[in-house]
């Protein structure tokens, strides 16, 4: 695996202190800029000030769901084209609009390599 270009920024959102604060530092050891979000509504409000190179999105979340997040995600824009890896503890019934699917417990090694592969580059 090559290391990633200097500081592409990645949202991570998820209603989880402990999930979201261990994804980010695992990110930014990994040399990534993080930005964190607890849920989707404001994981809407970052992406106003930001385009991120990817999003790392849990599905089960208060305020907004990362179901409807997903669906606001593609009807923008200017974001659709960010790719998604969902992070869920859950059982999809369901195939999801996302770039790949990350379920818990994460194995980190296993996640730092679907992370490479789908982050866009600059």
């Amino acid at each position: 695996m090559k290391d990633p270009p200097d500081k592409l920024e990645i949202l991570v959102v998820d209603d989880e202190a402990e999930s979201r604060e261990a994804l980010a530092e695992l990110l930014l050891n990994e040399g990534y800029a993080v930005v964190c979000a607890e849920n989707g509504r404001r994981a809407l409000d970052c992406l106003t000030g930001m385009t991120p190179a990817l999003i790392i999105l849990d599905l089960m979340m208060p305020v907004m769901r990362g179901w409807e997040f997903l669906a606001r995600q593609k009807r923008d824009a200017r974001m659709q084209s960010v790719p998604v890896v969902v992070v869920t503890g859950s059982r999809l019934e369901h195939d999801v609009e996302a770039d790949a699917v990350v379920h818990k417990p994460i194995d980190f090694r296993s996640f730092m390599r679907v992370v490479k592969e789908n982050c866009l580059q600059p």
